[in-house]
């Protein structure tokens, strides 16, 4: 996560960090319970000419949902469900509109929902997402699943204590 998401070495996130250079670069701001990001695209990612690749559409919304939940509750997540349904191509080289919302959140999931849109307010892509919490008592029972730098960062973002990793 941008803002947080960082232990002794910057993030590389592909969706959100500042200085990848083949990343989305995305920035995120709230307003409310809606957290949303601008985004503009080139032919480095296009599938067709003109036109974003359905995959880096995917990844444009799963990020914006991944950040909703992050920045609401201040706890990481993993997505483990994402339904995407598209209604036009993302046209590259022109201002699209991200935004995601919280809909439901219970001790160890949350589900958000989101939307990309042209900047005249035509969907591009609607998007569901559910995604695990990784909190501190999540990270201890899948300590064996999950490398221990990527415990020791998530805490970090998590705004807690190492625990004897």
């Amino acid at each position: 996560m941008p803002d947080s998401m960082t232990a002794d070495t910057e993030s590389n996130c592909f969706g959100c960090a500042p200085r990848n250079p083949i990343g989305l670069r995305l920035d995120f701001e709230r307003h409310g319970d809606v957290f949303t990001t601008r985004v503009k695209l080139g032919a480095d990612y296009e599938s067709f000419p003109g036109v974003v690749h359905g995959g880096i559409v995917a990844s444009i919304l799963d990020e914006t949902l991944a950040q909703a939940v992050y920045r609401s509750g201040r706890v990481s997540a993993f997505t483990t469900g994402l339904r995407i349904r598209y209604a036009r191509p993302m046209e590259t080289g022109t201002e699209h509109t991200a935004w995601a919302e919280i809909v439901k959140r219970d001790e160890i999931s949350v589900r958000a929902t989101g939307r990309l849109e042209t900047g005249d307010g035509e969907t591009v892509a609607v998007a569901d997402g559910t995604f695990y919490l990784l909190t501190d008592e999540a990270l201890g029972q899948n300590s064996q699943r999950i490398p221990a730098e990527l415990i020791k960062v998530l805490r970090s973002a998590n705004g807690s204590a190492p625990q004897g990793d």
